[in-house]
């Protein structure tokens, strides 16, 4: 399957595929900055099935959120 992705988006999915301690998958927030721009990135790439995000609260610190590789 053939995806049309922007610069944006090569950009945050290759630092997916990178990972942190293991490749494919990290907390966002380790591997790109957190911004909206961030965000609507990785909707796209989610919409595109290319990665899966959950998010993950715990008390007293902010959500944040796991991402995959498909």
């Amino acid at each position: 399957m053939s995806h049309n992705l922007t610069e944006k988006e090569v950009k945050l999915l290759n630092a997916i595929k990178e990972g942190m301690d293991v490749p494919g998958c990290g907390w966002l927030d380790q591997l790109a900055p957190e911004t909206k721009e961030t965000s609507g990135i990785l909707s796209s790439l989610i919409k595109k099935g290319l990665v899966t995000s959950h998010a993950e609260k715990a008390p007293g610190f902010p959500t944040a959120f796991w991402v995959e590789l498909v």
